[in-house]
């Protein structure tokens, strides 16, 4: 697959991901495939590693939260290889009327046309005060 495959993939599985639909999002993974959340393990729920299916549960809790959908824009690409570096913010209102805007890098990986995995660094802080704490 070429560079520009690659980020048209990575760009999908985000749209996918904006939208709420799971089975899109998935089909764009491989079976294998690893979501590492950067964050100390057990600081968070979601830090550290979550499978194919893990991250469809992660979708299905987002949109629970976040019921309107969650804007994902991305603001930067860098890409070379199998790799895909972006960087992106998010927006969203949630549930309970607070608002989600959180920035973030992934690095993802893309071999034979699926996702194999994604690296997330984003402020873990936004995430334990508006899904944890509130």
């Amino acid at each position: 697959m070429s560079i520009e495959d690659n980020k048209r993939i990575v760009a999908d599985f985000f749209e996918h991901f904006s939208a709420a639909d799971v089975p899109g999002a998935l089909e764009l993974l491989d079976d294998d495939a690893i979501w590492r959340v950067m964050g100390r393990e057990g600081g968070l729920p979601m830090s550290g590693e979550m499978n194919k299916e893990a991250i469809g549960t992660l979708m299905g809790n987002v949109k629970a939260a976040i019921p309107d959908g969650m804007t994902l824009t991305s603001t930067g690409w860098t890409a070379e290889g199998d790799r895909v570096a972006l960087e992106m913010e998010s927006y969203g209102k949630m549930a309970n009327g607070n608002v989600y805007n959180n920035h973030y890098h992934f690095l993802v990986t893309v071999l034979d046309g699926k996702i194999t995995s994604l690296r997330e660094y984003m402020d873990t802080y936004q995430v334990k005060r508006l899904f944890i704490d509130a």
